[in-house]
């Protein structure tokens, strides 16, 4: 009985320590400091690629970024309770459009940052498989660093962006409330800001930086 008891125990032990171990690795195999260094510096030699033309270079950073931001979950967020309220064919457009929308905002943001260095300040759970990892830029025509923080979301032993943070000014929520502004302007009506999206759309595939808040 004493012997089929310790078995017990040591087995059950096993268990924990292995169930731990695992955990360790599934966190070391996603390494979200690491994620968001690669992440940043292949956007910045993307978009500060010479070589190429303006439409190659978009295309190439646009691949990059749909591999590695989480598009429908921000989509979804940005549209807020308008998601709710909008029909299955409304919610399809605006994921299509917002995909490239979103991309190119990234774009507008980084571009000014593509000799730039960044520094890992720590890592951050907020959430279940979620974390926050601050960085700082350093850009050579700026002696100022600035301050950059990435929300990320683990999936499937996979890391993805939902968020990033320059100086405190969230880019989802600052999306959120230019489109909750215009639907509401337009008597909540989401057709309103899908016919803004429609219009830019061209300006967005071509790589420029458009905005349709006004």
């Amino acid at each position: 009985m004493f012997m089929r008891l310790n078995f017990t125990r040591l087995f059950a032990a096993t268990l924990l320590t292995a169930a731990v171990l695992c955990h360790t690795i599934a966190i070391a195999a996603t390494n979200p400091p690491a994620f968001i260094e690669k992440l940043t510096y292949s956007a910045l030699e993307t978009l500060g690629d010479q070589a190429i033309g303006e439409k190659e270079r978009y295309s190439k950073f646009h691949a990059l970024l749909s591999d590695n931001v989480d598009m429908p979950r921000v989509g979804r967020f940005v549209l807020g309770a308008n998601w709710r309220k909008a029909d299955t064919a409304q919610q399809a457009e605006f994921q299509k459009l917002y995909k490239d929308y979103l991309i190119s905002a990234y774009a507008g943001r980084l571009k000014d940052y593509t000799r730039a260095k960044i520094r890992i300040k720590n890592t951050t759970g907020v959430g279940k498989n979620e974390y926050l990892v601050s960085s700082q830029v350093t850009n050579p025509n700026n002696p100022e660093p600035v301050s950059v923080d990435w929300r990320l979301r683990e999936s499937e032993d996979k890391l993805l962006v939902l968020d990033m943070t320059i100086e405190g000014i969230s880019m989802a929520l600052t999306q959120r409330s230019e489109f909750a502004s215009i639907i509401q302007k337009n008597g909540g009506d989401i057709n309103a800001l899908l016919a803004r999206m429609r219009s830019s759309a061209g300006a967005v595939s071509d790589g420029e930086q458009v905005s349709i808040a006004n």
